[in-house]
């Protein structure tokens, strides 16, 4: 058999003639014709950022609709009104369930005290130590201690201190100046029931007896004016009352009288009379 030798081809050479002149054809240009004009179209016709078109606002319905669409933002909360004035004039009282709690009511306090100043000077006091004593049925009073100051003075001290107690005996003292008192009487008292029964001592009808006249106790400090003790039991108080003396600075001696005890709920008869030797 004959062998056969292939052939070296030339490669065919590029003829750009040859390629433009097919797309030149009909077959080829009229369909490029149509894709350039609807390109040209889509350009000229394509709404502007300040337009929308019927198709962008149903794609926008979609979105709305879509359950992935993120909530709208709430809307913000009213801003409250300022309370009434009404509303204001019971704002101390509080309302709950139908009940109605009124805060208690301020102690009756001098508005002339409040002015008055606070530098009372120096200390003007006539203080004794005492040990003067007197029982009856067993129940004792001893008095410790008794101080007397100006009225003035002492009212000055009270205001000075400050304290819803102080203002108000310096209340009830300023009254007792009006009406002609000039000294204050302190005395310190020790009152035991040494007795099996019960006692009952009233401090509330107290007087101190000076210069000839007779002074009913102003308050009592450290305990009620009325002391109820058990058998064995003994407390500390403190009596407080204005005496009238335009002799001196001090009051000089006075007598302190207290009415009996009741034992066991029996009034008992008799009277204390403490003689207290103040200078």
């Amino acid at each position: 058999m004959a062998s056969v030798e292939p052939r070296n081809r030339p490669a065919p050479a590029f003829d750009p003639n040859a390629y433009l002149g097919r797309f030149l054809r009909p077959g080829y240009l009229l369909p490029a014709a149509v894709v350039v004009g609807a390109l040209l179209l889509a350009v000229v016709v394509q709404p502007g950022p300040h337009h929308t078109s019927a198709g962008s606002d149903v794609r926008v319905e979609a979105v709305r609709q879509s359950p992935t669409a993120a909530p709208a933002t709430p809307p913000p909360s009213p801003t409250p009104e300022p309370p009434s004035t009404a509303a204001a004039d019971v704002a101390p009282e509080t309302a709950v369930a139908g009940a109605r709690s009124t805060p208690p009511a301020s102690p009756t306090v001098d508005p002339d005290l409040l002015d008055q100043p606070t530098q009372c000077g120096t200390l003007r006091e006539t203080a004794v130590a005492l040990s003067v004593e007197q029982a009856i049925s067993g129940i004792s009073i001893r008095a410790t201690r008794a101080a007397v100051y100006p009225i003035d003075y002492f009212t000055c001290i009270l205001v000075a201190a400050g304290g819803s107690e102080s203002l108000q005996l310096a209340s009830a003292l300023r009254k007792q100046e009006t009406a002609g008192m000039t000294h204050v009487v302190l005395v310190d008292l020790w009152v035991a029931n040494g007795s099996k029964l019960f006692g009952q001592v009233n401090l509330r009808t107290a007087v101190v007896a000076a210069a000839g006249q007779t002074f009913s106790a102003v308050a009592t400090l450290g305990s009620r004016s009325e002391l109820v003790l058990g058998s064995g039991q003994g407390r500390n108080v403190t009596l407080v009352a204005a005496v009238r003396n335009t002799v001196g600075e001090s009051t000089g001696p006075v007598t302190l009288v207290i009415d009996a005890p009741l034992a066991g709920g029996t009034p008992v008869a008799g009277k204390y009379q403490l003689f207290l030797p103040i200078p």
